[in-house]
């Protein structure tokens, strides 16, 4: 299931004319899917953080922050890139083939929307962005499996 369910306006901002979107950025929820999205709702939070696309263990997709605009996700990347969360934990080992499965798709479209070479140096962890103080989406993420997923769906839909 997709839905869309808008950010709290204080998380979300017009992108820098220009910047192209040129990063999709992994990240765990360290919570649960309906907890985030709640969050994510809430206005006047100490730090308004948001991302654009939010995936369940179960398949679900929500979309909080639409492609066009700006969430603060990844530091130094905001501007250039849109953000996945995935229900879990950064600490744990659990991501169910159907979270896998649906965020590969969805990052293989968004690949062919925004021109985005569907590879490890432009899909990255947020740990991996300049300057990152987190570790999400953590040791256990199956890098190889996942990128395997968004090759597969990026060959389909071309």
């Amino acid at each position: 299931m997709h839905s869309y369910t808008p950010a709290s306006p204080d998380c979300v901002f017009t992108r820098k004319s220009g910047v192209a979107i040129d990063r999709i950025v992994i990240h765990t929820m360290e919570g649960t899917y309906r907890g985030t999205i709640a969050w994510f709702q809430k206005s006047k939070r100490p730090v308004p953080t948001a991302a654009h696309y939010l995936f369940s263990t179960t398949g679900d997709v929500c979309q909080m922050v639409t492609d066009d605009k700006k969430c603060l996700h990844a530091n130094s990347y905001n501007s250039r890139s849109i953000g996945f969360e995935h229900e879990g934990r950064a600490a744990a080992a659990v991501f169910p083939d159907a979270m896998l499965r649906i965020s590969a798709q969805c990052a293989a479209v968004l690949c062919h929307k925004f021109g985005i070479p569907p590879d490890r140096e432009h899909i990255i962890g947020h740990n991996e962005v300049p300057g990152a103080t987190h570790t999400d989406p953590g040791p256990h993420w199956p890098w190889d499996k996942y990128m395997a997923l968004v090759t597969e769906a990026y060959a389909v839909k071309g």
